[in-house]
């Protein structure tokens, strides 16, 4: 036993001489691997947010939308019924609201100084190629991402575009990126070189950095969620389509939630947001003669309101089943580490009122109490919600002086 001892101390001695030889590894990267890698699935299963913003709220804002006692939809939002177990339900009143203020949706132009998914994407892109992503349909101007009051993140229209940007993402990582995978792959040939030189005993100690090193890698490489993630050899998957062609709209939403789902399958960026048409709701949809905007104010009569807010819904339920039926690195569906957040800039375009506007949570796994229907005295509170949700809440900056609403996160 002493001498097995004693093998073993000479065996420290000269990992700890090579350890001083190999600088990257003695300033403690491969703890830092370790240490990410395990705080990125501490505490909570969400670790992606998708936010859906639906211009122009809906009829009555949520009470033609939030399900009745019994969880029965309610028409303009039927076309849930597929996925409602999986949601949470809202309606909150907005402290901001209107055409020309769609940046309040996600928490502008109140307390903090982002609008929700650009600060999450701070707090939660340190290691992938885009911090967020802003996809749209027919969303022309339209923007509900901004990084203070009035500067609003573009948003790319065009889903051919969006995908060649998430293809050559490579070369948009920076010089920062590249170091990150350089220090982690010379990490990774340093324990591999320790583990040779140590005893069986000593050597398990090692597989566990080996492990967290090689998983990081993987996660912050493109093409390390499979071969459906080495995006850099493939090409456009349909053929030319015009992105303002109103008509296609839904051909166009399911390609930006193919755009959307493989964004967050590969590891690009756990921060996505997707804006259904326009603030001002002047686009026209697939099977309407008449815009979104004609329909919310009386023309040609109240039902078309609550038809096309249904389309919208439908829309929501092809997200949330693409995220159903594509699964992450680890074979899980998507849907349950990813948190859709369906968000609004007013409650009822018909009288431009921001109460009881409609909004809603599906996804996130077994860290949200879903099939609730909930009300909340500020929209702000769903934000800092998502905040909570994610592990966020108290690293960026609150939303609301309400703080989060209780009983949605576990």
């Amino acid at each position: 036993m002493k001498t097995q001892e004693k093998n073993f101390h000479n065996k420290r001695r000269q990992l700890l001489k090579m350890m001083a030889s190999a600088p990257l590894i003695n300033t403690g990267l491969i703890t830092a691997g370790v240490g990410f890698a395990n705080a990125a699935r501490a505490a909570t299963s969400v670790k992606n947010v998708i936010f859906v913003f639906i211009p122009g709220g809906a009829p009555r804002g949520a009470t033609s939308v939030s399900p009745d006692a019994a969880f029965n939809l309610k028409p303009a939002s039927a076309p849930l019924e597929p996925v409602k177990n999986e949601c949470v339900f809202f309606g909150a009143d907005m402290n901001g609201h209107g055409h020309g203020l769609a940046q309040t949706a996600l928490g502008g132009l109140t307390r903090a100084p982002k609008t929700i998914d650009l600060a999450l994407g701070d707090v939660l892109g340190g290691s992938t190629p885009f911090k967020s992503i802003q996809l749209g349909v027919l969303s022309r101007d339209t923007s509900v991402s901004a990084i203070n009051s009035w500067t609003r993140t573009p948003v790319i229209t065009d889903p051919a575009r969006a995908f060649e940007i998430l293809r050559t993402g490579s070369s948009l990582y920076g010089t920062g990126f590249d170091q990150q995978q350089k220090q982690l792959s010379i990490n990774l040939r340093a324990v591999q070189q320790l583990q040779q030189q140590l005893s069986n005993f000593a050597s398990t100690r090692l597989q566990a950095n080996q492990d967290a090193i090689a998983e990081l890698q993987a996660e912050l490489s493109p093409g390390g969620f499979g071969p459906d993630c080495d995006l850099q050899q493939q090409s456009w998957p349909t053929g030319s389509i015009n992105p303002n062609d109103g008509q296609q709209f839904t051909r166009l939403w399911e390609l930006q939630t193919n755009n959307a789902v493989t964004a967050i399958k590969c590891g690009l960026t756990h921060v996505v947001t997707m804006l259904m048409g326009n603030d001002e709701e002047d686009f026209v949809a697939t099977g309407f003669n008449y815009s979104y905007a004609q329909a919310a104010n009386g023309f040609p009569g109240s039902a078309e309101y609550t038809a096309y807010r249904a389309y919208l819904s439908q829309r929501l339920t092809h997200l949330i089943q693409q995220l159903q039926t594509n699964t992450d690195i680890n074979g899980a569906p998507l849907l349950d580490s990813t948190l859709v957040v369906q968000v609004t800039n007013m409650a009822d375009t018909s009288d431009n009122t921001g109460i009881n506007a409609p909004f809603m949570f599906a996804g996130g796994g077994s860290s949200i109490r879903k099939g609730q229907v909930l009300r909340a005295a500020e929209h702000t509170q769903i934000m800092d919600t998502v905040a909570l949700a994610v592990g966020a809440y108290g690293i960026i900056a609150p939303y609301s002086s309400q703080g989060p609403i209780p009983g949605v996160v576990v």
